[in-house]
Protein backbone atom coordinates (compact mmCIF):
# COMPACT_ATOMS: atom_id res chain seq x y z
CA UNK A 1 0.00 0.00 0.00
CA UNK A 2 1.54 3.39 -0.96
CA UNK A 3 2.36 5.77 1.83
CA UNK A 4 0.43 9.02 2.06
CA UNK A 5 2.51 12.13 1.52
CA UNK A 6 2.41 14.83 4.15
CA UNK A 7 1.84 18.29 2.64
CA UNK A 8 4.58 20.85 3.24
CA UNK A 9 3.42 23.72 5.47
CA UNK A 10 3.21 27.04 3.60
CA UNK A 11 5.90 28.74 5.71
CA UNK A 12 8.52 26.07 4.99
CA UNK A 13 7.62 26.06 1.30
CA UNK A 14 8.24 29.82 1.00
CA UNK A 15 11.51 29.59 2.93
CA UNK A 16 12.76 26.89 0.59
CA UNK A 17 11.99 28.99 -2.48
CA UNK A 18 13.91 31.98 -1.10
CA UNK A 19 17.03 29.91 -0.38
CA UNK A 20 17.69 28.82 -3.98
CA UNK A 21 21.23 29.81 -4.87
CA UNK A 22 22.62 30.67 -8.28
CA UNK A 23 25.04 28.42 -10.09
CA UNK A 24 27.27 29.04 -13.10
CA UNK A 25 28.12 26.16 -15.42
CA UNK A 26 30.79 26.53 -18.10
CA UNK A 27 30.83 23.94 -20.89
CA UNK A 28 34.21 23.98 -22.66
CA UNK A 29 36.36 21.75 -24.80
CA UNK A 30 36.68 20.45 -28.32
CA UNK A 31 34.03 18.35 -29.95
CA UNK A 32 30.32 18.05 -29.68
CA UNK A 33 27.89 18.18 -26.78
CA UNK A 34 28.38 21.64 -25.30
CA UNK A 35 25.23 23.17 -26.77
CA UNK A 36 23.18 20.06 -26.01
CA UNK A 37 24.35 20.13 -22.39
CA UNK A 38 23.51 23.84 -22.07
CA UNK A 39 20.02 23.39 -23.55
CA UNK A 40 19.43 20.43 -21.24
CA UNK A 41 20.32 22.51 -18.18
CA UNK A 42 18.04 25.32 -19.36
CA UNK A 43 15.19 22.88 -19.94
CA UNK A 44 15.57 21.36 -16.49
CA UNK A 45 15.61 24.81 -14.90
CA UNK A 46 12.54 25.87 -16.84
CA UNK A 47 10.71 22.71 -15.76
CA UNK A 48 11.49 23.50 -12.11
CA UNK A 49 10.09 27.02 -12.46
CA UNK A 50 13.39 28.92 -12.48
CA UNK A 51 13.39 32.26 -14.27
Amino acid sequence: MPEARTPIPRQQEKTHKRRVDSIVLVNTGDGKGKSSAAFGVMGRGWARGWR
